[in-house]
């Protein structure tokens, strides 16, 4: 680092603040910098900085499932606001799993990252997370389990299941319902399911039991579910479903079976890509996973005792297309 402070004409300071990636060192210094730094070889070593300054401008991202298409829109908006700061994030999947989830906390922890943001396992103990994360700053995101000491971010659930109840109730007139898919244990399924089931009692209307099954957050296996219900008898006016891809394998049975949203309306959550390119597109509920993604990487930056702006979540919204019956 003295060779080449010494070569760019700075103080040796100013070159551990380059390699650190401060706002404070005018541009045209870095850039005389990291050109004698490429010039003489020099790897700056993070490893010893950490240790002499307590921080490894790491960041563990911990994961249920990278293939769910909301998670990794959530991964990639809080991946963007870490690195825009500095920051890489190790991103690690569990399968869902509380023992493996345990072990990766506990080797992120002594390999000195510097926060988590955690989506946790269903069956987390929070008690037992709070020890694994051995006290450094962490944000949950999408489920709280509630980890004492730990923020949270993610979507209003109970907006989220109003968006879609209210559309069928009072746009389509269902007169009865289900709330169809996503893991049994979940907290936004329990939540959701509550709030449609408050509204259909309110208003007369029937929650199907039968279809208001629990299933993995797969359109295989919605599918698989929706072709042994449809197998028992018909579905109900509407249906509300966990996610997107959950709603793909539902619609994919019904039209099989020859039903349509004339006949059952379907309204999806996520707002995917995909969704208005499906046939029929779904009508979802829009919550802007890239932006809790966000929101929890703003609030991490805090935690850790960065100047960050927070990210406010915008309100869940439905998106009407033509799975619900509109045109």
């Amino acid at each position: 680092m003295l060779d080449v402070a010494s070569a760019a004409g700075v103080s040796r300071s100013t070159v551990s603040n380059v390699m650190r990636g401060h706002e404070s060192v005018a541009p045209e210094v870095r850039d005389r910098v990291l050109a004698k730094a490429d010039e003489l070889g020099y790897i700056y070593n993070r490893g010893a900085a950490s240790l002499r300054m307590r921080q490894s401008n790491l960041v563990g991202l911990v994961i249920p499932d990278i293939g769910n298409p909301f998670i990794a829109e959530a991964v990639r908006g809080a991946h963007d606001a870490l690195a825009a700061r500095g920051f890489l994030v190790t991103t690690i999947e569990t399968a869902d799993d509380a023992e493996r989830q345990q072990l990766v906390l506990q080797s992120l922890a002594e390999h000195r990252v510097d926060g988590f943001i955690l989506i946790p396992a269903i069956d987390s103990d929070p008690a037992s997370v709070s020890r694994d994360l051995g006290g450094l700053p962490t944000v949950a995101l999408n489920r709280d389990v509630g980890i004492a000491g730990a923020g949270y971010t993610g979507p209003d659930e109970p907006a989220v299941a109003s968006c879609g109840v209210e559309h069928l109730v009072d746009v389509h007139r269902c007169r009865s319902l289900a709330y169809f898919g996503g893991p049994e244990a979940a907290g936004p399924r329990r939540e959701r399911l509550a709030v449609q089931r408050d509204y259909a009692e309110r208003n007369g209307v029937e929650v199907s039991a039968a279809w208001s099954a629990p299933c993995d957050p797969t359109a295989a296996r919605a599918y698989e579910l929706a072709r042994e219900l449809l197998a028992q008898g018909p579905p109900p006016d509407g249906i509300q479903c966990h996610s997107d891809t959950i709603a793909y394998g539902l619609l994919r049975a019904l039209r099989e079976a020859g039903i349509g949203p004339e006949r059952c309306s379907v309204v999806g959550c996520d707002d995917l890509p995909d969704s208005a390119f499906f046939n029929p597109s779904v009508t979802s509920t829009s919550v802007d996973a890239a932006v809790i993604g966000q929101s929890a990487a703003q609030q991490l930056l805090r935690r850790m005792g960065e100047d960050a702006d927070p990210v406010v979540v915008p309100a869940p919204h439905l998106v009407v297309r033509e799975s619900c019956g509109c045109s």
